[in-house]
């Protein structure tokens, strides 16, 4: 976990007010993202089978994993609610990537759709 940067630096998390369950609101930063991302892909590497989710053992793994790091309480459920709202938006990027007249614009890094397949894509 070395070449990780430390969460200092202005990048640390901020806890707000209480959210349901008693548990601070966390406010999650592009470190503390990379951060999980990072184990959860060292336990995929190590062979775990991912098929139905990742195990409760696991999340509070790296919840407490992340904790220590990050310096801030985070719980298994907010990293579980977190990854549930990347996988989310991977679904709708990887839903529109398929659409017909669907191209990929390599210079900004972005699906773009001509403006006919765009309208019909959008319309109620």
């Amino acid at each position: 976990m070395a070449d990780l940067p430390n969460v200092g630096d202005g990048a640390a998390a901020e806890v707000e007010g209480q959210a349901n369950g008693g548990h601070a609101r966390l406010t999650w930063t592009n470190v503390m993202l990379g951060f999980i991302l990072h184990h959860f892909s060292d336990l995929v590497g190590q062979g775990m089978k991912t098929d139905k989710g990742f195990k409760e053992v696991h999340l509070n793994a790296v919840a407490r994993d992340l904790s220590e790091f990050a310096h801030v309480e985070v719980t298994g459920n907010q990293v579980y609610n977190h990854l549930w709202k990347w996988r989310t938006r991977w679904q709708k990027t990887c839903r529109l990537k398929e659409l017909s007249g669907a191209n990929w614009d390599e210079q900004n890094f972005m699906i773009t759709l001509d403006a006919e397949h765009y309208n019909g894509h959008v319309k109620v």
